[in-house]
């Protein structure tokens, strides 16, 4: 008897459940959200350092980049010489 009443009572709730609608959340207003772009963030991290502290950390950065094309530049070089190329229009693939 006591397994009779517990099958209906789970019966009752889970029908309950099941026409209970599901809570959704408003669709976002797109004119509402604030748009995230490169700018925006490059202004979010600038104003918490000083002047001199963007020009320094710029400084470092571009001093990496042209390293870096420094080192691809010569990297191509001894390629090219590795492969018995003389001029450079042989690393432009024009010979």
């Amino acid at each position: 008897m006591t397994s009779t009443s517990s099958r209906s009572s789970s019966t009752i709730t889970a029908t309950r459940l099941s026409n209970q609608p599901l809570a959704r959340p408003p669709p976002p207003n797109p004119s509402s959200r604030f748009p995230v772009t490169p700018a925006v963030l490059r202004s979010i991290f600038t104003s918490s350092r000083t002047p001199h502290e963007e020009r320094s950390i710029s400084r470092v950065a571009f001093f990496r980049f042209a390293g870096f094309l420094l080192s691809c530049v010569c990297i191509s070089f001894a390629a090219a010489r590795g492969r018995g190329m003389r001029g450079s229009a042989g690393l432009l693939g024009v010979v």
